[in-house]
């Protein structure tokens, strides 16, 4: 997970920083976690991984500033309906763990149950706040983590 969440984006933020730098400026978005803020059971790698990445966007946001790059970050959770909703169900019914029941229909009203606005978000609610980071309305944000949430953390 760390290669891939962490030293993936890095690279990725290494190459395109140095192009913007000679372009005059850019925005970059990563995407992190609400795991990275919440913690949940069952996800320690995973959610090390996302917190690992918010210090990276908030770091590079200082350091690339004065060169007119804006570095910011999301933070999805619980997004459904699709694979990664019902594996996620998945693997909390099944680790055992104290926090969820091992039923996976009952994993997942509890999950539901925890977001504040008592639905899992749709992927499409994702790019509006990615298009708004990387828009000139967002010309002076730079270090933010947006939360797309339903209101958890």
């Amino acid at each position: 997970m760390i290669n891939i969440n962490v030293n993936g984006a890095f690279i990725v933020l290494r190459i395109f920083s140095e192009y913007m730098v000679s372009h005059g400026g850019g925005a970059v978005v990563n995407t992190a976690s609400m795991a990275a803020i919440g913690g949940p059971p069952n996800m320690v790698a995973y959610a090390a991984s996302k917190a690992a990445l918010l210090g990276m966007t908030q770091t590079a946001a200082k350091d690339l500033a004065p060169y007119s790059i804006r570095v910011n970050a999301i933070s999805p959770a619980y997004m459904g309906p699709g694979y990664m909703w019902t594996r996620q169900i998945e693997l909390q019914a099944s680790a055992g763990s104290q926090y969820f029941d091992k039923d996976p229909e009952i994993v997942e009203q509890q999950m539901v149950g925890s977001i504040p606005m008592r639905r899992y978000g749709e992927i499409n609610e994702i790019p509006g706040a990615v298009a708004f980071l990387l828009s000139d309305h967002a010309s002076y944000i730079t270090g933010v983590n947006i939360p797309i949430s339903g209101g958890i953390g």
